[in-house]
């Protein structure tokens, strides 16, 4: 008889908390899910240049982290080039200006674009999850903290979703 309680125990993706494979599906599952919601709240006025340029930080963050793997591991091109692609209509989001319906309009339009890149995401993830080991630099995960608590002092109270989220990666992923 199988020992159900070994095989609850572990984690469904397989990976282990504090490894750069948790981190990424950690990225992926909670942080772009709750940064979509917060911008979901935001979009009938938009925000600021500043805590616009704080959110570009932490997506560049991980365009970048997803361009320093080695070639053929879980950070293909692929995912690179749609991390980019979300980075690019998070700026446009952020650049319509006014609250006026056009405007909300506009907003709602590019955050669908938003999350249909975000599940593109997901997905690259969760096809590659096998790839997913502790074989990868921790120092991306730090650096992934490291942009969430940047972006979410700036503003304090603005991103209340991602807030929570960067305090359970903190507590799980490091």
């Amino acid at each position: 008889m199988p020992n159900n309680r070994t095989a609850s125990a572990r984690p469904k993706t397989g990976l282990q908390r504090g490894t750069t494979g948790y981190a990424i599906n950690f990225v992926r599952s909670d942080i772009m899910v709750n940064l979509q919601l917060d911008l979901k709240r935001l979009e009938q006025t938009g925000i600021t240049e500043d805590i616009c340029k704080k959110i570009r930080e932490l997506l560049s963050a991980l365009v970048t982290a997803a361009s320093a793997e080695p070639r053929g591991s879980f950070w293909q091109p692929a995912v690179h080039k749609v991390f980019r692609d979300y980075e690019h209509i998070y700026k446009e989001w952020n650049d319509v200006k006014g609250s006026d319906e056009t405007a909300i309009a506009r907003r709602d339009e590019l955050l669908s674009e938003l999350q249909d890149i975000r599940h593109k995401i997901a997905n690259a993830c969760r096809q590659n999850s096998h790839s997913l080991s502790e074989a990868y630099d921790l120092q991306l995960v730090d650096t992934i903290n490291e942009a969430l608590r940047d972006t979410i002092s700036v503003v304090p109270g603005t991103f209340t979703a991602l807030a929570k989220s960067a305090t359970r990666f903190a507590a799980r992923a490091l």
